[in-house]
This record gives C-alpha cells, sequence and structure tokens, in this order.
C-alpha cells in the first residue's frame, strides 16, 4: 500500500518538480527585466546622453549599474555621419546567484530601434494571437518565445524563426527542449498568419524585405483572477534558453543585429537597426 501511495504521489508531481539539483537550477535560473528608454549617439559613436523610462520603479541598484556603462559605450553608426542617432533603448537586466548571499547583476543584452515613424517603419496590422498549447496548459508551463520574421513586400511573413525561448518551469533537459518546441511551433504557427503594413516612403521603402523581432508571451492566469499590474521595474525568474541559429538566415547578406530577448513584452521591433553596440554591455 505504501508502494502504490508514493507512486500515485509521483504521478501528480508537476513538470516544475521535475527538476535538477537546487544547486543546478540555482546555476541556471536567471532573475531579469527589461529596461526601456532613449539613447543619442554622435557621429564618432560616441554616447552623447541617454534617459530611462520611470527611474523611480527601478531598484537603485539597477540605476547604478545603468549610470556606470551606458556613458561609455561605443557604437558603429550606419547612416549619417554628420547627424546625432536617437533611438529607443532596451535593456535586458539580468541577476544571477553566484553563492548562498551574493548575486551579480549586468547589463546581458541590448536592443536599440529606430525611432517609429508612420509609413517609414513596418508596423502590425493583423497580428492573430498564438494557440496556448493544451499540452503546456496542463504542466503549467509558461514562457516567452522570442521569433525573428522576414516580411515580404506584401505585408505577409516570408520566413518565422525562433531565436531563444525562455521557460518560466524547469525540469530536465529532456523536458525542457520538449516544451520549449511546444510553445515555438504554436507561436510560428500563428506568424504565418500575420500582416503588416510595411514602409511607403523613407530610407528602406525600396528594400525587398524587412527582418521584425516580436516576443511571443506564454503566461498562466488563473480564473476569475484580476490581470496583473505594472510589471515594469520586476524581477522575472525563468530559465534561459539556447540562442538558436536561423536556417534561413544563412544565405542572406542582411544578418539582423542585436538582441531579440531585450524587446519589451507586447512590442515588435525592427531588427536592422542603425546602432551597432561595439563594447561589451556591462564593460
Amino acid at each position: 500500500m505504501t508502494r502504490m501511495i508514493a507512486g500515485l504521489m509521483l504521478m501528480g508531481l508537476t513538470f516544475a518538480v521535475l527538476a535538477a539539483s537546487p544547486a543546478e537550477v540555482r546555476r541556471r535560473a536567471e532573475a531579469s527585466m527589461v529596461v526601456t528608454g532613449w539613447i543619442e549617439v554622435m557621429p564618432d559613436g560616441s554616447v552623447h546622453s541617454y534617459t530611462i523610462d520611470h527611474p523611480e520603479k527601478l531598484p537603485p541598484a539597477v540605476v547604478s549599474l545603468i549610470q556606470n556603462n551606458v556613458p561609455a559605450w561605443k557604437f558603429k553608426v550606419d547612416g549619417n555621419p554628420q547627424v546625432i542617432e536617437r533611438a529607443q533603448m532596451n535593456l535586458r537586466i539580468v541577476a544571477r546567484r553566484v553563492d548562498d548571499t551574493h548575486d551579480t547583476v549586468a547589463i546581458a543584452s541590448t536592443n536599440f530601434d529606430r525611432p517609429f515613424v508612420p509609413g517609414q517603419s513596418p508596423a502590425s496590422k493583423d497580428r492573430v494571437a498564438p494557440k496556448y498549447p493544451q499540452e503546456a496548459i496542463n504542466a503549467r508551463v509558461t514562457g516567452t518565445v522570442f521569433l525573428l520574421v522576414r516580411v515580404g513586400r506584401d505585408g505577409t511573413v516570408m520566413n518565422a524563426g525562433v531565436e531563444q525561448v525562455n521557460l518560466g518551469e524547469y525540469g530536465n533537459d529532456r523536458d525542457m527542449e520538449h516544451y520549449s518546441a511546444v510553445l515555438a511551433n504554436s507561436a510560428i504557427a500563428a506568424a504565418k498568419q500575420w500582416t503588416f503594413t510595411i514602409p511607403t516612403s523613407g530610407p528602406t521603402a525600396n528594400d525587398p524585405f524587412w527582418y521584425v523581432r516580436v516576443p511571443v508571451n506564454y503566461n498562466l492566469q488563473q480564473y476569475g483572477s484580476p490581470p496583473a499590474k505594472d510589471l515594469y521595474g520586476k524581477w522575472d525568474v525563468y530559465i534561459p534558453g539556447p540562442r538558436e541559429v536561423i536556417p534561413w538566415l544563412q544565405p542572406d547578406i542582411r544578418q539582423p543585429a542585436q538582441s531579440s530577448d531585450a524587446i519589451p513584452a507586447g512590442s515588435i521591433s525592427q531588427a536592422d537597426e542603425n546602432l551597432h553596440l561595439q563594447t561589451q554591455p556591462s564593460g
């Protein structure tokens, strides 16, 4: 009877309990947040000025981290060498546990998006919401799929690929890989139905296609509970997935730069930025 009860208890365990040792979980897990703002860069690639949105909502350690690093950045600038370039600045701040009492905080990735100009920037037209896979719901799996899509001149998606999947639940490597694929397949299926408005004027109006990055979030919410409040400046704990190589990108001459995981949830980003960070984000 004891063995039978133990077996039933094991069958009832959730995906999150199928974890490695606590030490390994601490080593792989990250707490992060995406900080947004604006940056202006001189023609020589030095930082002219920058601002961060709602610094009062950010932990003091994050504000200090940005203040100590961003002014020293150097960029390679694509564009008019005589003007100051302005871009939306997105930073993924990551905290990792070093030991039981110490953490490190760093700027792990960056994304610099051209200012949105109606008629000159790709924009979502019809973005079908992905279907939350029932298998993932049953296993209580949450996560974010970071997509790169190539938009053609008719506004439809020519190609869609997954650059990274971060999971909010953890398990053994086989389960992590499986559920990453489950969410990734769902996101790609939705992306193939999306349409965009394309630039009709400006420097990229005659391009044959445009790269756009889109984070797709899968979050479980208890039925009847109120929607989540403003999460800006709050730490989000997850297990980062590996950066994937997208096969259809390899023949392209135009390779999108920067990182997909620094894009704020619910937004899109042009992938062919005109600012390319040459220094390490955290020095």
